[in-house]
């Protein structure tokens, strides 16, 4: 393993933290991290990220950003400059890409639909955009492919598929696996070949294999089954079936703590000699689909600690004002953490011991708001320490899934403010930028459902609300000046219709 790591924690608010910390008035600040926490943005990291990551697999085939992992439109703007392609689980993903400025030409070449379990109506919308590209593990999604496909005549030969595979021995992954993706996902070698029939009768193309060994998966050991599968099958499906595979999609996994390199290190040899040893070339396009490694340091949160607890077996319940969300998808999946301590109105960072450790949770009211669980903490927290009040925490890895991290006014607790790294720094000294930076966030809030409404209101096409796309309320959500003119007029028309409707006989 090299000595490089991956960009998880590199954000400003680290890099720069005396530039930000040295003007905070510690009060004021922790006033603000019991209202809400924080997320802070820097988007402009994914640029970096993928030159780094393109640097390692970028000559040996496309790398497809997984869209679920943050479909902010500065991230999906900054890839298609890039010239990435996408992965995407659902058709919402393939309009959010099209709203920042995806082509159809683009969309046939580059856009992988990883579902392998799809709505139909989505696999109908998609074909219609250009997606000609999807994985799958099953004869119904093929059959619902198919009838789609001859309904609105497009070629069969057009449509390539790669056929998912197992990430592990049987139907639950082994030991050393972040996720059990086997008990929903994938087949064997047998399901695989029988799938491949049924794709050529249908007059469709089988273009690879593909499997995903699971989130924050840190050791590269993990794809190394899905890589021998694969290249036995290669070497089935000519032998049998007569087909080439050219295509081996390595998809997603890559935890961000770790250096690239070291998956490239280890991956590439493995194609090479797993694919040899089948007496087979290795294959012509090695895919990736990564999607937290690209974005996870693109934001941070940053909360306060509300209680800490010791339990009688001695575990430490450290409880937070954020958490994650209602059903713990972001447990456990690589966050790091920086504890920081308000000392005479000052910010001084805290060191982590490996031999105090603790359970992290946000504070709603369920045991399964919970971060992390056994990480190390600073001495610092414990429940008889009173400058334990003055902790704040910055959650490092929220820039993926980071939306999951939110309560969502579960419990009644206010969503984290968003805001980008200059901003911050101004709102948490200036009242003047603070109101700004507040009413920006939850202008973006009330944005997002209403784009989602207008593009679903189709049959009201003559008058004002019938003719506003989700594109046009998309391009507002991006713009920080009509973001704030759309939130104070938001306001403005909830006061002016309380004063007109309510308390009035």
């Amino acid at each position: 393993m090299s000595t490089k790591k991956g960009p998880l924690t590199h954000h400003p608010i680290v890099e720069h933290f005396e530039e930000w910390s040295a003007p905070v008035n510690g009060n004021k600040f922790l006033e603000q991290l019991a209202r809400h926490a924080y997320r802070v943005c820097n988007y402009d990291a994914v640029k970096d990220n993928y030159d780094t990551f393109y640097d390692s697999f970028g000559k040996v085939g496309t790398i497809h950003f997984a869209v679920k992992a943050n479909a902010e439109p500065h991230v999906l703007k900054a890839l298609m400059a890039k010239g990435a392609g996408f992965e995407i689980a659902t058709y919402s993903e393939l309009r959010l890409l099209i709203e920042s400025g995806l082509t159809k030409e683009v969309i046939m070449q580059k856009v992988n639909f990883g579902q392998t379990q799809k709505e139909r109506l989505d696999i109908r919308k998609a074909l219609q955009d250009g997606v000609r590209n999807f994985s799958t593990d099953n004869i119904h999604d093929i059959r619902i492919l198919n009838e789609e496909i001859e309904d609105l005549d497009i070629e069969n030969k057009d449509i390539k598929l790669q056929i998912r595979l197992f990430n592990a021995e049987g139907t639950r992954s082994g030991e050393g696996f972040s996720q059990s993706f086997n008990k929903r996902y994938g087949v064997n070698g047998e399901q695989a070949i029988e799938l491949a029939k049924q794709i050529l009768d249908y007059g469709m193309t089988v273009s690879g294999f593909t499997f995903h060994p699971g989130s924050g998966s840190a050791d590269p050991t993990l794809w190394d089954y899905g890589i021998e599968h694969a290249a036995s099958l290669t070497k089935r499906m000519k032998e049998e079936l007569g087909i080439s595979i050219s295509t081996l999609n390595l998809s997603g996994g890559f935890d961000p703590a770790v250096a690239i390199e070291d998956y490239r290190d280890h991956l590439l040899p493995k194609i090479e000699a797993a694919y040899k040893a089948e007496g087979l070339p290795a294959p012509e396009h090695i895919d990736t689909e990564p999607g937290r490694w690209l974005v996870a340091n693109t934001e941070v949160l940053i909360g306060k600690v509300s209680n800490i607890k010791i339990n009688e077996d001695g575990t430490r319940i450290v409880t937070l004002t954020t958490g994650v969300s209602e059903n713990g998808t972001l447990t456990g999946l690589g966050l790091d953490y920086d504890y920081f301590i308000l000392k005479y109105g000052k910010a001084h960072k805290l060191e982590k011991r490996e031999d105090v450790r603790a359970n992290i949770h946000g504070r709603a009211c369920a045991d399964f708001d919970v971060l992390e669980e056994d990480i190390a903490i600073p001495e610092e927290l414990h429940p008889d320490n009173i400058l334990a009040d003055k902790v704040f925490v910055v959650i490092h890895g929220a820039g993926a899934y980071s939306h999951y991290m939110e309560r969502n006014f579960w419990c009644g607790i206010t969503p984290p403010m968003k805001l980008n790294y200059t901003d911050f720094k101004n709102c948490i000294t200036s009242e003047e930028s603070y109101e700004l930076a507040l009413v920006n966030s939850y202008a973006e809030r009330s944005g997002l459902p209403l784009k989602n409404a207008m593009t679903f209101i189709t049959d009201r096409t003559s008058d004002k609300i019938g003719a506003i796309k989700g594109a046009q309320i998309a391009e507002i959500l991006d713009n920080p000046q009509l973001l704030n003119k759309l939130g104070m007029h938001l306001l403005h028309s909830v006061a002016d219709f309380v004063h007109e409707n309510v308390g009035k006989k």
